[in-house]
C-alpha cells in the first residue's frame, strides 16, 4: 500500500474557508482506481500544518490521479484561491509540502 501525506499550512484567515472545502469536497478522488481512503486532520496547535493522508493500493495509482482531470477538479476551489492571491499579490492562504510512503506494518 501507498500514502501520500500532505502537509497544508493554511493562513488564520484562511481556517475557516480551508475547512469548509475539505468537508464539501467534490469527493472525485473517491471514484479513482487504486483509491483506498483519505483522513484529513486539524491540528490541536494553532500555526501547525493540517495532514491529509491518502491511501492507494499502489504508487501508480496515485500518480494517475494526480495527472488527471479529476485532480485538477478536486482542487479547483483552492487552486482559484491561490491564483486570485498571486494575482493580486496578496500572501498565499496556504502551503502545501508532500511527503510520499510505503505502509509496511499495520
Amino acid at each position: 500500500m501507498f500514502c501520500a501525506m500532505n502537509r497544508i499550512t493554511v493562513q488564520e484567515d484562511y481556517v475557516e474557508k480551508f475547512e469548509y472545502m475539505f468537508k464539501t469536497r467534490a469527493g472525485e478522488v473517491d471514484k479513482e482506481p487504486g483509491f483506498v481512503d483519505v483522513k484529513i486532520l486539524r491540528p490541536k496547535q494553532p500555526g501547525k500544518p493540517y495532514i491529509v493522508l491518502s491511501f492507494w493500493e499502489t504508487e501508480a495509482n496515485f500518480q494517475q490521479w494526480v495527472d488527471s482531470g479529476a485532480y485538477m477538479k478536486g482542487h479547483s476551489r483552492a487552486f482559484g484561491d491561490m491564483k486570485q492571491a498571486a494575482d493580486e499579490k496578496r500572501q498565499m492562504p496556504m502551503r502545501s509540502d508532500m511527503e510520499t510512503f510505503e505502509v509496511f506494518a499495520e
